[in-house]
């Protein structure tokens, strides 16, 4: 899927006008939260407090990464699977959520309510009233600092932070191919404002409990590479992993890039078994892969970047890496026909 070449930039205006007139503010990010989805609710949660606007926050997690209880209004982020959406006067605001559906249940595309869509994802499906997409753009919280600048709002350190950690955490510490000079010009203005580069590395890269290593240790021991001089990678955790080592699902965060690390690697794939029974794919590529991440995940249901995705997997756990070996594998054999 081609990126937005043509971002049109007063919808960083209108994004801005509409956060403005409208009183009362209710935040979603999305499921599995990370870096970016919690750095910019945060800052969008202390821009909602600092102008006097009456505000809430949600999120489909029944428990978010505790590396991120830093941000400021962490405390403020509650768990809602299924919420009723109202005309009454709300404006309700998604970040980071290239579709309705990766957030809470319950919201109407086609009625149409007063919403906002603010994400950097390149096939978002602008669902909102008002769409503040720019597919190349770093990460969500680029694009709010974008909102922010265009309208002129003011950015204290407790917001600059919460910015900072987004950039951070989706370029890889700016390791990535989405980041761009302009990336690095707002972080350089974020740093301007406050924010302690030394202090946010080590409260983002250095906060990891003996659990998430128990865990990562039985990942690690099921990694496979494959396919042609092993550009692929794939390794899973279960739900007995979690219950042996007590670790959490947030403790896997970053198996998926760490499973990019491994030598000549051009995309790997991550499973979760959830306690539900339905297995979760994380999808990481890179150049020299015969196909993105967003193209694989795609294929069942789910979305994001060509770098980056994710979706459910429709196999039960005990078939799972079986079949995902399989399926990469046919993604693999259908690129190279189409190319022929």
């Amino acid at each position: 899927m081609m990126k937005n070449r043509n971002f049109d930039e007063r919808d960083l205006l209108r994004a801005s006008d509409i956060l403005k007139s409208n009183d009362k503010w209710c935040i979603f990010t999305h499921v599995k939260s990370d870096g970016d989805a919690l750095g910019s609710g945060s800052a969008l949660f202390e821009a909602a407090i600092i102008s006097g606007k009456i505000v809430e926050w949600y999120s489909p997690d029944e428990k978010f990464p505790e590396v991120y209880k830093y941000l400021n209004h962490f405390e403020d982020l509650r768990t809602s699977e299924d919420f009723t959406f109202k005309n009454d006067g709300t404006l309700y605001i998604f970040l980071d959520c290239s579709t309705e559906c990766r957030s809470v249940s319950g919201f109407d595309a086609n009625a149409r309510i007063n919403s906002l869509n603010i994400d950097h994802h390149e096939d978002n499906t602008n669902y909102a009233k008002i769409n503040c997409v720019d597919g190349f753009a770093s990460s969500t919280c680029e694009m709010l600092y974008r909102v922010f600048t265009a309208g002129e709002w003011e950015i204290n350190r407790d917001m600059a932070e919460s910015l900072y950690t987004g950039i951070i955490t989706d370029t890889g510490s700016f390791s990535f191919s989405n980041t761009s000079p302009l990336t690095h010009k707002i972080a350089a203005e974020l740093i301007e404002t406050g924010v302690d580069v030394g202090m946010m590395t080590n409260r983002i890269g250095q906060n990891k409990c003996p659990e998430d290593f128990l865990i990562w240790s039985k990942a690690l021991s099921r990694v496979k590479v494959f396919g042609p001089e092993n550009i692929f990678a794939i390794s899973m955790v279960y739900t007995d992993d979690f219950s042996e080592t007590g670790a959490d699902l947030t403790s896997t965060e970053g198996l998926s890039q760490m499973l990019m690390s491994l030598r000549g690697v051009k995309l790997a794939a991550f499973a979760t078994e959830h306690k539900d029974g339905v297995i979760r794919l994380s999808v990481r590529s890179r150049e020299g892969s015969p196909f993105g991440a967003g193209e694989f995940a795609r294929d069942f249901g789910g979305g994001g970047h060509e770098k980056a995705a994710g979706c459910t997997f429709p196999y039960p756990a005990e078939k799972a890496l079986y079949e995902l070996e399989k399926s990469i594998i046919k993604k693999y054999d259908e690129c190279n026909i189409t190319h022929q």
